[in-house]
């Protein structure tokens, strides 16, 4: 399958508007809502068709929920431009070594991705939106976690690291995935142009 790059974003709409926290009591689901007063403030960037069977299989899992096993998640990996190239054409290649040992690092905040890779300029940084058969998840919360570097050993596919844990210092949630073949892109995102279409997260960046 091929992707091509787009100038458009793909994930949804960017609102001008009151913010609501996720979590809050107010909204039974526990998910956050926006909203905008004036309706001249919200244009129409895509019209997508939605399966009924996609919502459950790919779901995009707030950040600080944790994962269950043996679902398929909504995630992001930023890269350069030239390893997304890579990457599209081959397939990822695992870290050797990382916080989490070996395996593919992505995350279900976007906010993280678009910091990699680290000290490049926006023009050169991508994201990968891709969808993640998760297995069995092991979570480590704790820096020096007895199975911190060898849970795939212990029978585990993909380590989850919740935010605000010390052992990341942006305090956002890290997934690390075993096998790459769990990992399917979806699309490929300009940082760039992301930043354009939402000012928040250069910001947070």
């Amino acid at each position: 399958m091929k992707l091509e790059w787009k100038e458009t974003l793909t994930y949804g709409i960017i609102l001008h508007s009151s913010v609501s926290i996720t979590g809050v009591s107010m909204v039974l689901s526990n998910q956050q809502g926006n909203c905008v007063y004036d309706p001249k403030r919200i244009k129409v960037m895509q019209v997508m068709k939605v399966k009924e069977s996609n919502i459950s299989r790919h779901r995009h899992l707030q950040s600080g929920v944790t994962p269950e096993d043996s679902h398929v998640y909504v995630m992001y990996h930023g890269t350069s431009k030239q390893a997304a190239v890579e990457i599209q054409r081959h397939g990822f290649t695992p870290s050797t070594d990382g916080m989490l040992g070996a395996g593919v690092y992505v995350s279900r905040d976007i906010r993280k991705a678009i910091k990699y890779p680290i000290g490049a300029d926006d023009s050169d940084k991508m994201v990968l939106k891709v969808k993640v058969d998760v297995g069995k998840v092991k979570i480590i919360d704790v820096q020096g976690h007895d199975r911190q570097y060898d849970w795939h050993t212990h029978g585990y596919d993909t380590a989850w690291v919740p935010p605000g844990v010390d052992m990341v210092p942006s305090n956002q949630q890290e997934n690390c995935v075993y096998d790459p073949k769990r990992i399917k892109v979806m699309a490929l995102l300009k940082v760039a142009i992301l930043k354009k279409l939402n000012p928040s997260l250069e910001v947070e960046a």
